[in-house]
């Protein structure tokens, strides 16, 4: 069922729950775990950026949709904590010896939230959607699957075109969501979800609000530990602390650049920094004239201090970064084709070498009101600008930000979080293989290299081997801006429960509240 060398890192590795400065406590010590359980109680999470549309084929950002729709839809697979993969519609999967094929065993009698059975034929049909449906989002990242069939009721095989280790991985996120298929052919699916999860939505409201209540017999008897979910957008980061702080909500996701404030926060709170598995990048434009020249990106790399764009901005705790993958993965390079530091000197000969001796002009996409974001586009526009480089900054909402960062974009450069993936290739396939995620071309080499780590047949030395032989290519090609590895951060006050073990917290920058509730009060 399961590739052990598939997983990132060890848990002994991953569990990296830290005291944020002198207040809060650590999760490991916290006395919310030994209460009893309210499973009348309500969780309220205020979260730093919009509510997102919530069809799972179509949102703007899977990874920023999860935590919406994974309360609503189940999927085939779940990521638990410490990068374990789990079942969840599927109890059981196995491959073919070449790699291409899955079969999936179905779970007897889950129901979606509009009485419809879950069976292969909807296992199907809602993948099909996925993969054909015009204005998917998510379609990039199925491009593997060849076909979906049918074996029986309780029985899907999924045929690949290439060797597919990561199919059991991409299905337990947002991609791998389960449509009702009585709800495929509905116009408002983005507004009025059906799924088979442990919650159904009750109120919602885009970019603002969205409220969650428990399903009764759903058949994961531990999900839904809530009875009720509340989820609202406090994008201003000192509104966000002031209202946890206060009581009005139980969790936060939070920044690192609220590192001191989160250590002064009484001791009824616990701060948990996952593992820093996603990086802050100035994602590049391949296709855009200037940046398709390699010796231009190489020289945006050595323009950038990212000591100090970390220790300004960062809290000091976003270790500084030159190519794609954080130390947690294997691939990542102990000795790098190029080891990227400050040097604008070196930075105005290399575009000088490029035929551009007096810089350019470009512009650089970046979320509204976003933090540290803005800060961090500031900061780099400044040092760029010491080389010749003159940027634009573009802040647009959600809603348009991400649809803009597609192939055919105008933009040459998007300043965000490039979130990790379970596991080392699908990172780097993500992170430069969607075209939705990285709208320019890449060197064929590096494809080549990312494709070989999806064969379940390679060794650990052989997976190893190719990883590290992609991430030169991207450090070599400097196909980022790369600027530091960053952890998710999240608070929560001490009658929370289950906040310190999140399946997808692990390795993205966003909470997974399904076996997440609340302690009954004394």
């Amino acid at each position: 069922m399961r590739a052990a060398r598939w997983m990132a890192v060890t848990a002994v590795t991953l569990v990296m729950t830290v005291t944020a400065g002198c207040g809060g406590r650590s999760s490991s010590s916290s006395p919310s775990v030994a209460r009893e359980l309210d499973r009348n109680g309500t969780l309220r999470v205020a979260m730093h950026y919009s509510v997102y549309p919530l069809d799972p084929h179509t949102p703007g950002s899977p990874v920023a949709a999860y935590p919406y729709v994974s309360l609503l839809y189940d999927r085939l697979t779940r990521m638990g904590p410490n990068l374990k993969l789990e079942p969840m519609l599927a109890t059981s999967w196995e491959f073919t010896p070449d790699g291409k094929t899955v079969t999936f065993h179905l779970r007897e009698g889950v129901t979606f939230s509009d009485g419809t059975p879950v069976d292969a034929e909807a296992v199907r049909a809602s993948l099909d959607r996925a993969r054909n449906l015009p204005q998917s989002t998510v379609k990039g990242y199925l491009n593997m699957i060849e076909r979906v069939e049918v074996v029986d009721p309780l029985t899907v095989r999924i045929v690949a075109n290439r060797p597919a280790a990561d199919l059991p991985y991409i299905l337990s996120s947002t991609e791998g969501a389960i449509i009702s298929p009585r709800a495929l052919q509905n116009p408002d699916l983005d507004r009025n979800p059906v799924g088979s999860g442990p919650y159904v939505l009750t109120e919602f409201q885009l970019n603002e609000r969205a409220v969650f209540t428990r399903r009764e017999g759903y058949w994961d008897p531990e999900a839904a530990p809530a009875a009720r979910i509340e989820m609202v957008n406090l994008t201003n980061d000192s509104a966000r602390l002031s209202a946890l702080r206060s009581g009005q909500y139980d969790m936060a996701l939070m920044k690192l650049s609220q590192y001191e404030q989160l250590g002064s926060l009484p001791d009824r709170f616990t701060t948990k920094y996952y593992p820093p598995a996603p990086t802050y990048t100035v994602g590049l434009n391949t296709a855009r004239p200037n940046i398709d020249n390699k010796l231009v990106r190489q020289a945006m790399n050595w323009a950038i201090d990212r000591e100090a764009i970390n220790k300004s901005l960062l809290g000091g705790q976003c270790a500084p970064l030159g190519q794609p993958l954080s130390q947690l993965y294997p691939g990542h390079l102990t000795n790098p084709p190029i080891s990227y530091g400050y040097d604008p000197e070196k930075a105005r000969r290399l575009l000088a070498e490029a035929g551009v001796p007096n810089g350019f002009k470009m512009r650089m996409l970046v979320g509204a009101n976003l933090s540290p974001e803005n800060q961090m586009a500031a900061a780099v526009q400044a040092q760029l600008a010491q080389v010749g480089i003159d940027v634009e900054i573009v802040a647009l909402a959600g809603a348009q930000l991400y649809p803009s960062w597609t192939p055919g974009s105008e933009y040459e450069g998007f300043i965000n979080t490039r979130p990790s993936r379970p596991t080392a290739a699908m990172t780097l396939e993500s992170t430069f293989l969607v075209p939705t995620r990285y709208p320019g071309p890449v060197p064929p080499a590096f494809r080549e290299a990312v494709q070989r780590a999806f064969d379940p047949n390679l060794s650990e030395a052989e997976l190893r081997e190719t990883l590290e032989r992609a991430s030169a290519i991207a450090v070599e090609e400097a196909l980022d801006l790369y600027i530091c590895a960053v952890p998710t951060v999240i608070t929560y006050a001490d009658n929370v429960i289950g906040a310190e073990d999140m399946g997808q917290s692990y390795f993205q920058g966003i909470p997974d509240l399904r076996y997440v509730g609340v302690a009954a009060r004394d």
